[in-house]
């Protein structure tokens, strides 16, 4: 028996080679699909979208990351007013050597995070740009040294103080700013909405003002003789209220006074008739007077 009818024959191999190659031709794994155009991507995949940029499939835009403030200045949209160069609370004050005070925009520049720049300045300008900072770095070294400024035990924490600072300034700081200014804005608006509401009955009482002036301007326009008439008639209306008022005035006063003159005048006259019979005792009115009297006081002396 020949061991050649065990071995496959060359022919069968390669039909059974040409047989897979059609195979896997025909179920070749399709082309690889990009992360961004899965409709369903798993975590990771989200995650790495995220982190580049990119869109998923479906958003319009592409997201937002959380480091793109990161190390970003925050300046406000627009500067604050300027005092105007005019305006003057009194006549006789001195612009010149005295200004008004105007409010900076941002604070003053700084180096080293702290330290002003006017303080490296005049050093600058004699030393060059290294000559500040090896004045300080040497004034501080020697403070330290002599122990002039002594470090406590937790002083290193400084440091950690300091990156953390940093940290929270060039992440957030820019988010912080502009959330302060959006709610000063807002602040600054209701104010100015309460002000409007305030002065809301002036300006419709200007603006009411102003028409019914037009409309009388208008009208003198159409008729100036029929206006100057109705001006000499209120004119005169005015001149006869006054001169009746002041004559009803002078005839009260006149009988007033009258009243007065003769009831002090009747007064005086009684008075002195009274007093002439009790000098005269007619009829003995002084005596009977003066029993009637001693009858009183003693009526009163028996009571008391």
């Amino acid at each position: 028996m020949s061991l050649s009818r065990l071995a496959p024959s060359t022919s069968r191999i390669g039909s059974i080679l040409s047989l897979r190659s059609s195979h896997h031709a025909a179920v070749a794994a399709p082309a690889a699909v990009k992360p961004e155009d899965i409709d369903n991507p798993n975590f990771f995949q989200k995650v790495a979208l995220r982190f580049k940029g990119i869109p998923l499939k479906g958003e319009a835009h592409a997201p937002k990351c959380m480091f793109d403030d990161v190390d970003k200045e925050w300046h406000a949209p627009a500067a604050l007013p300027a005092m105007p160069k005019e305006f003057k609370e009194h006549a006789d004050r001195d612009l010149v050597n005295f200004p008004y005070p105007e409010r900076p925009m941002y604070p003053p520049q700084t180096r080293l995070f702290m330290m002003p720049n006017a303080w490296f300045t005049p050093f600058q300008k004699v030393t060059g740009t290294s000559g500040p900072y090896l004045f300080f770095g040497g004034l501080a070294t020697f403070f330290v040294n002599k122990e002039l400024w002594v470090f406590e035990e937790q002083g290193h924490m400084l440091c950690g103080w300091i990156l953390f600072y940093l940290i929270l300034s060039r992440s957030i700081g820019y988010k912080t700013d502009n959330w302060l200014y959006s709610e000063y804005q807002n602040r600054m608006a209701y104010f100015k909405g309460l002000i409007q509401e305030d002065l809301k009955e002036a300006v419709e009482f200007r603006k009411s003002s102003a028409v019914e002036a037009q409309s009388l301007n208008e009208i003198k326009a159409a008729f100036p003789v029929a206006i100057q008439l109705e001006a000499t008639y209120r004119k005169n209306v005015q001149q006869v209220s006054q001169e009746i008022k002041r004559r009803v005035d002078f005839l009260v006063e006149t009988e007033a006074a009258k009243e007065r003159f003769e009831k002090d005048f009747l007064l005086k006259y009684i008075t002195d008739g009274v007093v002439s019979q009790i000098e005269s005792n007619q009829g003995g009115i002084r005596d009977a007077y003066l029993e009637d009297c001693i009858k009183e006081l003693k009526s009163l002396a028996a009571k008391a």
